[in-house]
């Protein structure tokens, strides 16, 4: 069973692809800062695709345009183009596959499943497991044993998720995945990607762990660029100094006193810069993963100023990631 659904080859060129997403892309958001310093960001205009203010896109859901988005991206690539995505689109089913799971532990309903699942590029098969499996560790059980990216790479998640629950199924998930994903054959843009994520996912873990004084070991992905062992021995030393230096290297910003939400900031924000540069280097698919990413930022930056809209708006922009 594979994660990613399987549609026809429709047979564009990449450049048909690259045209229209030079189009598209003039609807995102540039000038974040004139938002925040207008006398009323909630009549701020949106871009005229939209015909609406940019919050009241917020209040019909941000991450859904995001997620429409990356299906129509999806399903406008050609299969090459789609092969050399399938990481990051694996990637991002990450979390969807999590939410159902989530609402199928609370007895949520098929209905809530469907709503979940109605903009994911998940496969025909799985999605009838997350519809079907009676239960949590069910589906997991079944996971394991016949999904492409769980076996050979997991162990027993079922029982991760009845000992430690989502925090640990959530980790033991995306273990798994990363496993399978850098095993891959994968485009340079694409590589440099994921170990810039395993990297950021694995600093914003450690710093839990330090925060949270935690005697379980932590689980560290595979495939950045970060040693496993640097991980350790500032892990093993419990001083925040080596961690702010780490996320200096990482981001060339100084974090006073880090914690995981500005940690993950300064991540996403340093990443920002290098997938503008991808672009640069690789017009093609770094002009596609620069724009996918610009529209998850987006995403996240309209629910940050939607949900923060009685904070002030200096520390809203330091939130914002552009």
């Amino acid at each position: 069973m594979e994660l990613l659904k399987e549609i026809k080859d429709r047979g564009y060129p990449a450049e048909y692809l690259l045209a229209r997403i030079h189009g598209r892309r003039l609807s995102l958001i540039k000038d974040w800062d004139s938002l925040l310093s207008g006398r009323d960001i909630y009549e701020y205009p949106g871009p005229p695709a939209h015909n609406k203010p940019v919050l009241m896109r917020t209040q019909d859901s941000a991450w859904r345009q995001y997620l429409k988005e990356r299906e129509w991206i999806y399903h406008q690539m050609n299969n090459r183009l789609r092969n050399i995505f399938s990481p990051y689109f694996m990637y991002t089913e990450l979390n969807t596959l999590l939410v159902c799971l989530r609402y199928k532990s609370s007895d949520g309903s098929v209905t809530d499943i469907e709503r979940i699942l109605q903009f994911s590029l998940m496969s025909d098969k799985l999605r009838g497991l997350l519809r079907a499996g009676p239960d949590v560790p069910a589906v997991l059980d079944k996971l394991g044993r016949t999904d492409a990216f769980m076996q050979n790479n997991s162990s027993g998640l079922e029982q991760v998720f009845l000992k430690d629950g989502f925090r640990g199924l959530e980790q033991g998930l995306a273990d798994a995945l990363f496993k399978y994903i850098i095993s891959m054959d994968m485009h340079p843009v694409i590589r440099d990607f994921f170990a810039f994520i395993a990297d950021a996912r694995n600093i914003i873990t450690l710093q839990r762990c330090m925060k949270w004084d935690t005697t379980t070991p932590p689980f560290f992905i595979r495939g950045g660029n970060v040693k496993e062992t640097v991980l350790t021995d500032i892990l093993r030393s419990f001083n925040t100094g080596p961690l702010a230096a780490l996320v200096y290297r990482q981001t060339g910003l100084h974090i006073e006193g880090p914690d995981a939400a500005r940690v993950d900031n300064a991540l996403q924000r340093r990443l920002t810069v290098k997938i503008k540069k991808w672009e640069r280097e690789s017009p093609d698919t770094g002009l596609i993963l620069n724009y996918l990413w610009r529209c998850a930022m987006e995403a996240k930056n309209l629910s940050i100023i939607y949900h923060g809209r009685e904070i002030d708006r200096n520390t809203l922009g330091e939130e914002i990631v552009h």
